[in-house]
């Protein structure tokens, strides 16, 4: 994970950007452990609670990331 400020719900494109995944494969990943979306347009996003419930490896990767840029406090 990389540059990925920590904020209640991200989109799909800034997670598989942050990992360094394929968009269609993290959207598939997700879409596996039975995360909900929510839409605005054609935008997916996930919230971050999703996330740490469901996809826990994703949750630590944005956590690591988060203590790395030194923005926890």
């Amino acid at each position: 994970m990389e540059d990925l400020p920590l904020r209640a719900a991200y989109t799909v494109a800034e997670l598989a950007r942050a990992s360094g995944i394929d968009r269609r494969r993290i959207q598939r990943i997700l879409e596996q452990a039975e995360v909900s979306f929510l839409m605005s347009g054609s935008v997916r996003l996930v919230s971050l609670s999703e996330i740490e419930l469901k996809v826990p490896s994703l949750w630590e990767g944005i956590k690591a990331a988060h203590t790395l840029s030194g923005e926890a406090r």
